[in-house]
């Protein structure tokens, strides 16, 4: 029933009612009276539990927008978990590498070290070996000029 027609049935039964009170009703006016509101009663019944229904339509719907916001939400924490991940992980390669750079620097330095110390052990030996050649030199030198002065001696005793 539309909303104009319950309207309509409400005036025409309170202008029943009115007339009823004021004049005798017959056992078959009452009957029909009766019936009538039996027939109102059962459309009210029927009304609620339509509304009722939709009622219920309503908060299924609502719980399904709270699953949705729920999977929304658990989507989200998802995206951040996962792109947390990923930084640490990005952060972890980033310190791997520079690791590995330090310790690549550090093992040059060794090298350089180790290729500097080579170089004075040589520079030492060269020394040593120009040292002894020198001596070698000094010696071979005082001989003959020990050698000159024997010489020399020898002639003036003669």
């Amino acid at each position: 029933m539309t909303k104009n027609n319950q309207q309509q049935n409400q005036q025409k039964q309170k202008q029943k009612h009115a007339q009823m009170l004021g004049a005798n009703i017959t056992d078959t006016e009452l009957a029909q009276e009766l019936g009538s509101l039996q027939q109102q009663l059962a459309q009210l019944e029927q009304n609620v539990s339509q509304l009722g229904m939709s009622q219920q339509q309503g908060g299924q719907a609502q719980q399904g927008s709270q699953m949705n916001q729920g999977i929304n939400q658990l989507k989200q924490q998802i995206q951040q978990f996962s792109s947390q991940s990923q930084q640490q992980m990005q952060q972890t390669d980033q310190q791997i590498q520079q690791n590995i750079q330090q310790a690549v620097q550090q093992l040059n330095q060794a090298l350089q070290g180790i290729q500097t110390n080579q170089a004075m052990n040589q520079m030492s030996q060269a020394l040593q070996q120009a040292q002894q050649s020198f001596s070698q030199q000094g010696q071979q030198g005082q001989q003959g000029q020990q050698g000159q002065q024997n010489q020399q001696n020898q002639q003036a005793l003669q």
